[in-house]
């Protein structure tokens, strides 16, 4: 196990990583997750989405841009894209999960695929996704969660893990996925960038 982390880690340091959380939506705001508020930015949220996208022009542009599959993670960096005339590739393994109590004994179990990603039609053109890499992970606990952060280090140490990469996501998977990297939680906020640094 240390000896793999130790790869992992010296792959980690081939890439210039950025982590972006999605904006605050209404969800994040009120407390109340349902299916009309869980991907609905807050008036604070498109805030956020319009600074983070000013901020983003004004540094070097991205070799790579991977983003969660959900409608949130998208909208959020959809100015962005637009702005530079640049695609994303939609990475199924960054959706949310591991958001419950970590439980006493947390070890990675499985997780499964579920339905087929499906792009808001708006910004369909912004974003690339793979037709063997095309179904949203579903990870009902913590456990079946952490067997998806950990199929998505593999994954990124094989195919990602080079250039200047931006990650957006969620705080539940970015947390675990950034901790697995760095030895370190990070404090995830809507819309704001964090330096992955191994």
């Amino acid at each position: 196990m240390v000896a793999a982390v130790a790869f992992l880690l010296s792959q980690a340091r081939q890439a210039d990583i950025v982590f972006v959380r999605h904006g605050e939506t209404v969800a994040n705001a009120t407390g109340r997750y349902n299916s009309r508020t869980l991907n609905a930015f807050s008036e604070k949220g498109e805030a956020e989405v319009e600074a983070l996208t000013r901020k983003l022009l004004s540094e070097p542009r991205f070799d790579r841009i991977l983003v969660s599959p959900s409608p949130r993670a998208l909208r959020t960096i959809a100015p962005y894209l637009k702005a530079v005339h640049q695609q994303a590739t939609i990475w199924p393994l960054l959706y949310e999960c591991c958001t419950g109590r970590r439980p006493k004994n947390a070890a990675p179990t499985k997780f499964s695929y579920g339905e087929t990603i499906r792009v808001p039609n708006d910004i369909a053109s912004l974003f690339i996704v793979d037709p063997k890499s095309n179904r949203v992970p579903v990870a009902p606990d913590y456990n079946s969660g952490l067997a998806q952060v950990e199929a998505s280090i593999a994954e990124f140490r094989a195919k990602y893990a080079t250039g200047r990469v931006l990650l957006v996501g969620h705080s539940g998977h970015g947390g675990h996925f950034i901790h697995a990297l760095t030895g370190k939680w990070k404090k995830l906020d809507n819309a704001k960038e964090v330096e992955v640094v191994p």
